[in-house]
């Protein structure tokens, strides 16, 4: 069975990785595993461009055409402006996070893009030094951890990617091994219940921010903190397209009847 669309579903999208060796690690490991999509956010300049492309190389083997394909993005904003589920990765969760190991993730993946047929996935990594911020974490909508041994808990960046995709591609290919006709397409979601886009909610984080400044909410409270915990809120309730719909006109009349008011 060869791998179809599906796997071009999930982008890999690495935060300012310090190590061209690692992000060709994590080439190949892509490649290992059927995945194609590499993204790499807020990159690291050095004085030498074409050292990072020869050490990257080296450390891809097989997996040099993924390295020429990859997409760069100046932000993780806009690395992730293409997808509507966000998987965040960490060794050391935020206290109170909730995280799945890869296995679960996986299956949250295969679930999420069975049900929403044009649903895209983000599986999101940290660099190597300082994995991912609250604030990073605070962009996703699922965290996953690897339960490892706490003698010696840490992970080379590839080998946290390879078992995630490895993961993943059980997932997907049991997806693609049930399907009743080999022309059924997989995820038949109904369109309302489609999710937005990672811009899309950024948008509306920043038109929220703006009406709750508006009405007086921040007012003794840490603004950063709050709209961090308020993203959590929302992006663990992973919203469709339809209820943030309605959460935009909450906030528009909100601010309609502060005008008022004033």
């Amino acid at each position: 069975m060869g791998d179809t669309d599906l796997f071009s579903r999930l982008g890999v999208v690495l935060l300012r990785p310090r190590s061209p060796g690692n992000v060709g690690s994590v080439a190949r490991a892509m490649k290992n595993m059927g995945f194609t999509r590499l993204i790499v956010a807020n990159p690291m300049s050095y004085e030498d461009p074409a050292w990072f492309d020869d050490e990257a190389r080296r450390m891809a083997w097989q997996a040099a055409d993924l390295l020429s394909a990859r997409h760069t993005e100046p932000t993780l904003d806009a690395a992730l402006s293409p997808f509507d589920l966000v998987v965040g990765t960490t060794s050391n969760p935020p206290d109170g996070a909730r995280t799945l190991p890869p296995r679960e993730i996986a299956s949250a993946i295969a679930t999420h893009v069975e049900s929403h047929p044009t649903a895209n996935v983000a599986l999101l990594l940290g660099q190597e030094n300082i994995g991912l911020t609250r604030e990073d974490l605070a962009r996703c909508h699922l965290v996953g951890s690897i339960p490892v041994s706490e003698a010696y808990p840490s992970l080379n960046l590839a080998q946290a990617a390879l078992l995630f995709l490895y993961e993943t591609r059980l997932a997907f290919s049991a997806l693609q091994s049930s399907a009743s006709s080999p022309h059924e397409p997989i995820g038949q979601g109904d369109p309302q219940a489609l999710h937005p886009h990672h811009g899309q909610l950024e948008a509306f984080y920043a038109r929220l921010e703006s009406a709750l400044e508006e009405i007086g909410f921040f007012q003794g409270t840490a603004r950063a903190h709050m709209m961090r915990e308020l993203r959590l809120i929302f992006n663990r309730t992973l919203l469709t397209s339809r209820e943030l719909a309605i959460l935009e006109g909450v906030v528009h009349q909100a601010v309609w009847a502060a005008r008022r008011r004033g």
